[in-house]
């Protein structure tokens, strides 16, 4: 805290020797800072004072402009917005947190298009980096205009989760990386029956999953039936056609391959139930033969459970080619100004300051010279983290502006060890081609929906899990027979299935048609 504070005195006696004019007759005069009012997006567990917060105090320096901040926790923030938006007076801008621009933007005209300020250079740094990674498009709301700031912290991530097989296992038995879907099954029944583990009893768990999801959930194995089976159902094919994943052939063969592990003991049943932390317990009383992940390193495996398993490529069944699920940097939401703004371009200025990369890099990690130092390359790295949550008092990490696609961070910042244990995984997925051409994300989050059909696919996609899941859980523990399958079929047409794909090839239509 030492440091913190020897930081901010400075700051302090350096902005005492600011805002200085000159009138006409030679006497110095200070200026007045433009002043503005946000609504401040803060995180529930920590207690935070932007106002008078180091960081800002330096943006104000910089800028000229003064922000007064209404500090509005998590738990509470949606009903705050929802207020804030209802009263006579709404504030300068909102920051951080969430927001429906559509709603505010598009349907109610509450919030200041700021596309054409882009256009005008009145948010150099943002736009510049925004444009070089073509991401106006991810910005764009229904009607053509940009209604927000993103926030995007990204770190060139394709795909969520990754298999890891136990190496130790495959040494023990002789075995190589299985490259298949027979191969893999074969490899399984070894490691159930054959003891890697040594120690006389048949206590090893093949295969160690949860449910629905694409980080430690059994809907990555569909891919290796080449379905990209996904927490949404959705995906676009080669020819730019929305599928939904559970009516597709590859759904029921993957389902019966389930069925087959689920008999044979290789898959743990509890995957039905048990959560991530439940399934990370059992990972690490390292006697798991094959599972899936986002990464190895810093994540709840302990280094000894980790350091018996290696990145596996999916594996394919017969005629078919592995598809996982694509990954894609999503932009959350930054900042946004409102229509009772009073004053536009310092707004924009005050913004864009803090998007200077000294600046936004200070903003996550801390003053240079304390928490975050300069290489010789020029680029930026981490060399102390404060305990106990001390960064917040002086930079507001995620409560702040950040603005960072994958290109321009890693030529500016060095990641920390396990991220770049995370992208090695990612390049050996992209150079194996097993990830979907075209992100479901880009359906699901990119492409702008409107009021109508943001409610609809929600509605719909309640309806069809229920459904789905029911479906998996019974055909993995029971199996399916053609009369079932043609039930299930039909039970999801009444769901809606039908209405779903509807929805999304129109907002998929719209959103292509108007690249």
């Amino acid at each position: 805290m030492k440091r913190f504070a020897g930081w901010i005195c400075l700051l302090l006696a350096a902005m005492m020797l600011t805002g200085c004019g000159k009138k006409q007759d030679g006497e110095e005069t200070k200026a007045s800072p433009v002043s503005l009012t946000a609504l401040q997006y803060e995180i529930d567990n920590i207690a935070m004072d932007f106002s008078s917060m180091a960081f800002f105090r330096r943006i104000e320096e910089q800028t000229g402009v003064h922000v007064d901040f209404n500090e509005v926790k998590d738990s509470v923030w949606n009903s705050s917005v929802d207020l804030a938006f209802s009263r006579g007076k709404m504030p300068d801008l909102i920051l951080r947190g969430s927001l429906d621009v559509e709603e505010y933007g598009v349907t109610r005209h509450l919030l200041v298009p700021l596309d054409e300020y882009m256009d005008k250079g009145l948010l150099p740094n943002y736009t510049r980096r925004m444009d070089e990674a073509g991401l106006r498009e991810q910005m764009t709301a229904s009607d053509g205009h940009i209604y927000s700031l993103g926030f995007l912290i990204s770190q060139g991530v394709n795909t969520n989760g990754h298999f890891f097989i136990n190496k130790t296992w495959l040494d023990n038995l002789g075995l190589e990386v299985p490259k298949t879907v027979e191969e893999l099954t074969e490899t399984l029944t070894k490691f159930r029956s054959s003891d890697p583990n040594g120690n006389g009893q048949r206590d090893e768990i093949p295969m160690e999953f949860t449910f629905d999801d694409n980080i430690t959930g059994i809907y990555n194995l569909f891919s290796f039936f080449g379905l990209p089976l996904n927490e949404d159902y959705v995906y676009v094919d080669e020819a730019g056609k929305i599928r939904f994943a559970p009516e597709e052939d590859a759904f029921f063969e993957t389902l019966e391959w389930l069925h087959t592990l689920y008999r044979g003991g290789l898959l743990d049943i509890d995957f039905i139930s048990q959560g991530s932390s439940i399934w990370a317990e059992k990972v690490n009383e390292g006697n798991t033969g094959m599972f899936s992940y986002w990464r190895l390193g810093n994540t709840a495996l302990t280094p000894a459970a980790a350091g018996a398993y290696q990145v596996m490529v999916p594996v394919a069944a017969e005629g078919r080619k592995a598809c996982l699920p694509r990954h894609m940097d999503i932009i959350e939401f930054g900042a946004a100004l409102t229509t009772d703004n009073r004053d536009i371009e310092a707004s924009l200025r005050w913004l864009d300051a803090q998007f200077e990369t000294e600046n936004m890099l200070v903003s996550q990690n801390g003053p240079v010279g304390d928490t975050l130092k300069k290489r010789e390359d020029g680029r930026y790295e981490v060399a102390y983290v404060p305990p106990e949550n001390e960064l917040y008092q002086s930079v507001p990490v995620i409560c702040g502006q950040f603005f960072a696609p994958a290109e321009y961070y890693s030529s500016v910042y060095v990641p920390a060890e396990h991220r770049l244990e995370k992208a090695a995984y990612c390049a050996l997925y992209e150079e194996a081609g097993v990830l979907e051409k075209t992100s479901w994300k880009l359906l699901t989050t990119v492409a702008p929906k409107t009021t109508d059909e943001a409610a609809e696919t929600r509605r719909l996609k309640a309806r069809l899990k229920s459904l789905t899941d029911g479906a998996i859980v019974s055909a993995v523990t029971q199996g399916i027979t053609p009369e079932g399958r043609e039930e299930f079929l039909r039970r999801l047409r009444e769901g809606g299935s039908e209405d779903y794909i509807r929805v999304y090839q129109q907002i998929y239509d719209r959103w292509r048609g108007g690249k």
